[in-house]
């Protein structure tokens, strides 16, 4: 290993990306047509460059991509152009010092250095950051479909590529009795193997949560994912309270406290980096989560590139268990951005072998998909 420290940078680049879904993924707050996605390119005078990634998620992290492009350029660039680096820790400072708030855009920062640092390393992200336990992480399969037709038939096609965990988006039908009777019949088609969970993002009350799990059967699924709003704690404290489900929490986690909060409520959570502000802070939620007997899965946004999500795959190789999988989602979006791309093969991911992430864009790609009424943040 090649020391990476001091890092200096010499250029950050800013590239906020629109970017067509292959289909629209309906779920209970909105129907998802695009991917807006913010990569952020830091450069250092030897010419490598790291990237790193973080999707617009109002309902998440409350940030638009117009919102984070700005702080990225006004704020995380000079902050981070500033000085050399001359460790971790001195990254999450400086981003911590630049601004308030907005993980989103210091998750895409933060990957961007230690994608970079990695590179310096001659290091895969995950072998810089930790111990590697596995090469390999199990994928989830995301389906939403407005019919159940349509959720079983693509449910059993992921089924057939290899995937075992599957994740169904519910909250779409006016009754939360349908969506269990669609679950019921779900889970009988894939059979007792299959790790079947389901989402709802928010979408019932604490009434319909409970109507929803009388009409399943103890252990149909593995887990249910925030059931109820986020600021609902009262009510997925009286959920979890009546009910054997295991009960996942999503939009709920903002940060490290927010895990002590949660005990006696929750299985476990959906780790995100743009939540938690980047990837360190991911890790140190997971290591929190077990600490506390508690289950995760990792996840990236609905949509994010190969960027993002081999990031995300880094992490998972320094997971102590992945039993709830890894969600990545760039095979979601319409073409691949990358040179290398990055591949789900019998539905399990592995690393890449290059240093870093693994993954580099393609530039005249990129140039595809910059949001026209942001063309001016490019820079």
């Amino acid at each position: 290993m090649t020391s990476p420290w001091p890092l200096s940078l010499a250029a950050i680049h800013v590239w906020p990306l629109r970017i067509p879904l292959r289909q629209p993924l309906m779920l209970a707050s909105e129907t998802i047509t695009h991917a807006e996605t913010l990569l952020i390119e830091a450069s250092d005078a030897e010419g490598r460059s790291g990237w790193g990634e973080a999707s617009a998620a109002p309902t998440m992290t409350g940030e638009v991509l117009a919102g984070m492009t700005e702080v990225a350029r006004r704020y995380l660039a000079p902050a981070l152009l500033a000085a050399s680096f001359g460790a971790l820790a001195d990254i999450t400072h400086r981003l911590d010092r630049a601004i308030r708030g907005n993980n989103g855009a210091k998750c895409a920062a933060e990957a961007a250095l230690l994608d970079l640092a990695a590179r310096r390393a001659g290091l895969p992200l995950c072998d810089f950051l930790g111990q590697r336990r596995r090469d390999a992480a199990p994928c989830i399969a995301m389906i939403g479909g407005a019919t159940e037709a349509a959720v079983l038939q693509a449910a059993l096609a992921a089924q057939a590529q290899g995937f075992r965990h599957i994740k169904v988006k519910l909250g779409l039908r006016p009754d939360p009795r349908e969506d269990a009777a669609m679950i019921r019949r779900l889970r009988a088609a894939l059979g007792p193997s299959a790790h079947l969970s389901g989402d709802a993002n928010m979408a019932w009350t604490l009434p319909a949560a409970l109507a929803f799990l009388a009409d399943l059967p103890p252990d149909t699924l593995d887990y249910l994912e925030q059931p109820l709003p986020d600021d609902d704690t009262h009510g997925l404290a009286q959920l979890a309270a009546q009910t054997s489900c295991p009960i996942c929490i999503d939009e709920g986690l903002h940060g490290l406290s927010d895990i002590p909060a949660y005990r006696g409520i929750a299985a476990g959570f959906g780790l995100k980096s743009i939540k938690l502000g980047g990837l360190l802070p991911t890790l140190a939620a997971e290591a929190l989560a077990q600490e506390a007997g508690l289950r995760t899965t990792l996840a990236c946004k609905i949509a994010e590139t190969a960027i993002g999500n081999a990031a995300a795959l880094h992490l998972a190789m320094l997971a102590p268990a992945v039993e709830w999988g890894l969600s990545l989602t760039h095979g979601m979006i319409a073409g691949d951005i990358t040179e290398n791309g990055l591949t789900v093969a019998n539905g399990s991911a592995r690393i890449p072998r290059n240093c870093g992430i693994g993954v580099t864009p393609k530039r005249e790609n990129l140039m595809d998909y910059v949001n026209p009424s942001l063309a001016e943040a490019l820079g």
